[in-house]
C-alpha cells in the first residue's frame, strides 16, 4: 500500500470547506485529481468518480463512502471493476484550529496497479494530493464560487 498524507490551513468557514469537498456535481470545475464525481454524500452510499492521477490516463472507478460526519469527515474508498487491480481510499478531516479550518487529507493506494508504478512515480502520488489541497483551498477562500455556472462537460 502506498500512503500519502498532506495538510492545508484554509481561511473559510468549516461549512464552506464541506460544500466545496461534497459537492460532487461541480468536481469537473476545480478538482485536479477527482475530474468528476456522482453519487449522494450519504454514509453508506455508492459513487463513482473519474481519477485522474499525474501520470496516467483518466481512472474510472466504482466506490462507497464508508465514513461521513459532516463539515468533519469524509472518507471514501475507490476501486476498479477488477478486484485487486486498483483501489484508492481518500479521507478528509476538517478541524478548526486558530480561526482557521486545517484540512487533514489522506490518500491510500493499493493493487497490483500500484505497485507496478509507485517506485518510479511516487513522487506523483504525493504532488496530486498537494495539488488537490491547493484546489480546495482556492475554491473554499473564493467567496464567489457558489455563483458561478456549472461547467459543460
Amino acid at each position: 500500500m502506498v500512503q500519502f498524507a498532506s495538510d492545508i490551513s484554509i481561511d473559510a468557514l468549516p461549512k464552506r470547506v464541506w460544500d466545496v469537498l461534497t459537492d460532487f456535481g461541480r468536481y469537473t470545475e476545480w478538482n485536479p485529481l477527482f475530474v468528476s464525481a456522482e453519487g449522494s454524500v450519504i454514509n453508506g452510499s455508492r459513487i463513482r468518480l473519474t481519477h485522474k492521477p499525474p501520470f496516467l490516463r483518466d481512472v474510472h472507478l466504482g466506490g462507497r463512502i464508508v465514513q461521513l460526519e459532516p463539515e468533519r469527515k469524509l472518507v471514501f474508498q475507490t476501486g476498479m471493476v477488477i478486484p485487486g487491480l486498483y483501489r484508492c481510499e481518500s479521507e478528509f478531516r476538517l478541524e478548526v484550529v486558530d480561526g482557521l479550518v486545517r484540512v487533514h487529507h489522506r490518500q491510500s493506494y493499493g493493487g497490483l496497479m500500484v505497485a507496478m508504478i509507485a517506485g518510479a512515480n511516487g513522487i506523483n502520488f504525493q504532488e496530486g494530493c498537494y495539488t488537490l489541497n491547493l484546489a480546495i483551498k482556492r475554491r473554499s477562500e473564493d467567496k464567489d464560487w457558489k455563483l458561478w455556472p456549472r461547467a459543460r462537460g
